[in-house]
């Protein structure tokens, strides 16, 4: 087409002028750069997810992911919160790709699949390759057994023998100590590491006794010793190792200092604190004494009283274990319990709160646990509108142990001294306080006990999220349900 201008006759021929062509060159310099820069460049991290809008993370699953109870107040739902909050600052959706261990998550990371992941991951010692994001809470990392098939050890090279298996998720996430044992022994099968997809297996693996060890975090083990009290701790790996989020080699740190700058955010102003609280406050309240009288009241007392919790909890709009969780609490599940005080029954109702609920017989068990229902829902309405949950309801329970009067006075003492009377992690902290002359003499209703409806609120919610753990229902991953709790998706 361009020879062909040469041919036509010159009264047709376009004329160019030199300021024409000029312009013509300089234009095409510029597309020339345009696109070299256009080839070249490569979008910061921060920049490809808030193009796509969506945030993509590999979130690993652990051993207790089979109860569910992930979706409603696990750890893995704590991490599920950070996600969702740092998405919604971006502006972008949360696309969460579920992966049994971390090997998986390391390999979407190097492919460039995902653009972070997390899951109780720690910052992997043999593969400095992937960038290490914020800090989000600390673990220790512990080496347990299966009562039976192993034994408490002073030291791991006690197990550099013949024959000792060890179970693990990741090699390359080894605490340094286990690491260190095995890089100088392994090669000779005085130790043997044996690594399984995800944490199902590896806990599955220890109960057959495929292997002698397994190597948990703290947060797993405080809950899977409730579904499985024969695990036993045998040794504390190293000192706490935080768990963080990993993102991709080869990216800027764009996205990465948007995270930090988030959590930063969050732990400035105690939204991070709440929602530690929230997740993992009450699993340190229980020993194993603890957990074998309650997994042996379950086998004998629960499975006889369960219909009746479920139907009367149906009734009241309750979760059936939240009200078996209080019951456990009162009177271990004894309908004829009776205490030096005189309450009574599986709700250990006073003399005085049964006659104002219409219950004739405290140690009639249905009587007692429809009594108790009711007076927490009381307790739940006489509360200051302003109290959302879910700390509404763990004010409700500390009203229903000491009475709502003292309830109110430990709020004023909180917001007195400068806390917040809405939060329950606040007015915890205030309500031992009222069996101090100091602080009851400026009270309205005067003295109380007040540290004891601090260890009931703590010990019915362990119980609950117990319950949870050994009952899962299909409506627990709906998060529009209801449940005692609500933490919300989103902070």
């Amino acid at each position: 087409m361009i020879n062909g201008l040469m041919h036509w006759p010159a009264r047709l021929r376009p004329k160019t002028t030199p300021v024409r062509r000029i312009e013509i060159g300089v234009f095409t310099v510029l597309l020339s750069l345009i696109l070299l820069w256009a080839w070249h460049y490569t979008p910061s991290a921060l920049n490809l997810a808030l193009f796509k809008q969506e945030l993509r993370v590999a979130l690993v699953s652990h051993p207790h992911d089979h109860t569910f109870m992930d979706l409603s107040n696990g750890p893995e739902h704590f991490e599920l919160v950070l996600l969702n909050g740092l998405a919604d600052r971006l502006g972008a959706r949360l696309e969460v790709h579920r992966v049994p261990g971390p090997r998986e998550a390391y390999r979407l990371l190097r492919a460039g699949r995902v653009d972070l992941a997390a899951g109780l991951l720690t910052v992997p010692g043999d593969d400095p390759g992937l960038p290490v994001g914020p800090e989000i809470l600390p673990i220790q990392k512990q080496l347990v057994y299966w009562q039976g098939n192993g034994s408490n050890v002073g030291s791991l090279e006690e197990l550099v023998q013949q024959g000792t298996r060890i179970g693990v998720t990741s090699i390359l996430a080894l605490p340094e100590a286990l690491a260190a044992v095995w890089e100088s022994n392994g090669t000779g099968h005085e130790l043997e590491l044996i690594q399984y997809a995800d944490g199902r297996e590896l806990v599955a693996a220890l109960r057959r006794g495929t292997v002698d060890y397994a190597v948990l975090t703290s947060i797993e083990l405080s809950r899977l010793q409730r579904v499985y009290p024969a695990l036993r701790t045998s040794l504390e790996l190293d000192g706490e190792t935080p768990v963080v989020w990993l993102f991709p080699p080869g990216r800027d740190r764009s996205l990465i200092e948007s995270a930090d700058a988030y959590l930063e955010a969050l732990l400035a102003g105690r939204e991070l604190e709440l929602l530690f609280d929230r997740h993992f406050g009450h699993l340190e309240v229980h020993d194993l004494v603890d957990v074998i009288s309650f997994t042996r009241l379950v086998q004998e007392r629960l499975d006889s009283l369960r219909p009746l919790f479920q139907e009367i909890a149906l009734e009241h709009g309750l979760d059936w274990r939240f009200l078996a969780a209080v019951s456990y609490q009162e009177s271990l599940w004894n309908p004829g319990a009776v205490s030096p005080t005189g309450v009574r029954g599986l709700m250990m109702l006073t003399n005085a709160t049964a006659r104002s609920l219409g219950v004739d017989d405290r140690t009639d068990p249905r009587q007692s646990v429809e009594g108790g229902a009711r007076y927490i829902l009381q307790m739940l309405d006489r509360l200051p509108g302003e109290i959302s949950e879910p700390d509404r309801t763990w004010m409700a329970l500390a009203s229903y142990n000491v009475g709502l009067g003292h309830l109110l006075d430990a709020r004023n003492l909180t917001e007195a001294d400068g806390g917040d009377p809405n939060l329950w992690l606040d007015v915890m902290e205030r309500l031992p306080w009222l069996a101090q002359r100091e602080w009851y003499e400026q009270t309205r209703y005067g003295y109380a006990r007040g540290w004891e409806p601090v260890t009931y609120v703590q010990n019915i919610r362990s119980y609950y999220n117990w319950l949870v753990q050994l009952f899962p229902e299909p409506a627990d991953r709906d998060q529009g349900v209801r449940l005692y709790l609500s933490t919300p998706l989103s902070l």
